[in-house]
């Protein structure tokens, strides 16, 4: 895989003797379907032991799509090819700290560990910063150590806990801040 990892995007979409190398681009309502299925595999795996069970197991990919459908737009994608790899949800907001908003990031669970979540992270905030946008917001689940260690790494500043209710129950949530302006 060759990643401009200045730029956060891969520089080209060749790579040595054809091979495809990952890019960062918008979604398209072609990719709706993997990135509803990356989003229940995600949430399976990585939320197992932290999200009741059965919320967990009703979630289908058929449901997913039926949402993502509606906001894909808001999707950039990591694909290599025509397989998508991981996805970011990016968002104007109005909370008190921040402008905008990346509210869900996702990469395919197997795909962990190669740079793309913080390929996507950077682009959206490159994106978020080319709109004239100053701090960005990210909310994970409060017991989710693994993606709260990764915002972390990747600069961002621990700024408040909040509840949010999935299947009936709620559950913690932290937040994370970037400064896009400095």
């Amino acid at each position: 895989m060759k990643w401009d990892r200045h730029f956060g995007r891969c520089s080209d979409t060749k790579g040595k003797e054809g091979e495809d190398i990952v890019i960062i681009r918008e979604a398209t309502e072609a990719d709706v379907m993997q990135i509803a299925g990356i989003i229940v595999e995600d949430w399976q795996k990585a939320y197992r032991g932290i999200v009741d069970d059965d919320y967990l197991d009703s979630m289908t990919v058929e449901e997913q799509y039926r949402k993502e459908i509606r906001r894909y737009r808001e999707y950039t994608v990591a694909a290599e090819g025509d397989e998508v790899l991981g996805a970011a949800w990016n968002r104007m907001t109005d909370e008190e700290a921040a402008d905008c908003e990346i509210v869900a990031l996702y990469v395919r669970y197997s795909e962990r560990k190669r740079g793309i979540g913080g390929a996507l992270l950077r682009d959206s905030a490159d994106r978020f910063r080319k709109a004239g946008k100053k701090t960005m917001i990210i909310w994970c689940l409060a017991e989710n150590l693994e993606s709260r260690r990764f915002y972390e790494k990747m600069g961002g500043k621990a700024w408040k806990n909040a509840g949010h209710n999935w299947g009936g129950r709620e559950y913690d949530m932290a937040s994370y801040l970037y400064r896009l302006d400095g």
